[in-house]
């Protein structure tokens, strides 16, 4: 059987025509449509995020403002203490000097070399009645300790030489000059001669000239029972 080729007719090929016109506009502008809104809804949901991502630090405790942070620097103050000493109080000792004398043991003791001033002293200087004389000054040591060595005149038993001799004033031929006067706290005769004439004891001549002495002194009672450890005068 022989198959004929059979063409679509004039009528067909028309429709099929048309509806291919319909689908290629409508189509497109549906596709248009489409994309349009695509976009339109990414816009928004783009637009809601940035604004999502943005916080404002005065809507509540939660958020953070990072671009308005300030950072201060902690500045740490150390204060050091310092501890000053200050220097120990001076303080002035006042040592009393020493004194020549002491009235409180059953014998008198003699220092003379603290005696607060310048013993007088005395060479003799001629007359019938020559002496040495040797005493305190009272005002200013605040007792009187005085000796008289007659050479010649009084007393016969001595006459200057140097040596050891006794203590005795109680006779102007039978004794040997040297004459002792004490007075524990009082001026004692300064401008008179002053002597205890029942004074004993025995004293060392060392050195008895015109430019000095040095007389040690041994066992001194005085005429009242006022005696005195051994001691030394010099000057």
């Amino acid at each position: 059987m022989e198959l004929s080729s059979t063409k679509p007719s004039s009528a067909f090929r028309l429709k099929k025509a048309s509806a291919q016109h319909r689908f290629g506009h409508s189509g497109v502008a549906g596709m248009i449509s489409l994309i349009t809104a695509i976009s339109l809804l990414g816009a928004a949901c783009s637009g809601s995020s940035d604004d999502s991502g943005a916080s404002d630090t005065s809507g509540g405790s939660d958020t953070t403002n990072t671009s308005a942070a300030t950072t201060t620097d902690a500045v740490i103050t150390t204060t050091v203490a310092t501890t000053s000493t200050a220097p120990p109080e001076s303080t002035t000792s006042t040592t009393e000097p020493a004194s020549a004398i002491d009235l409180e043991g059953d014998k008198v003791l003699i220092e003379w070399e603290n005696l607060s001033s310048e013993p007088f002293y005395a060479a003799p200087a001629g007359g019938d009645d020559p002496f040495y004389h040797i005493h305190t000054n009272p005002d200013v040591d605040g007792f009187f300790l005085s000796f008289e060595l007659f050479t010649t005149g009084y007393g016969s038993e001595w006459t200057g030489e140097t040596g050891t001799f006794d203590i005795s004033c109680a006779s102007a031929t039978a004794s040997t000059g040297i004459c002792p006067y004490f007075d524990p706290d009082g001026p004692g005769p300064l401008e008179v001669l002053g002597t205890d004439f029942d004074a004993t004891g025995s004293m060392t001549i060392v050195r008895l000239d015109g430019a000095g002495y040095e007389l040690v002194v041994h066992d001194l009672v005085f005429g009242d029972g006022t005696s005195f450890e051994e001691f030394t005068v010099v000057g």
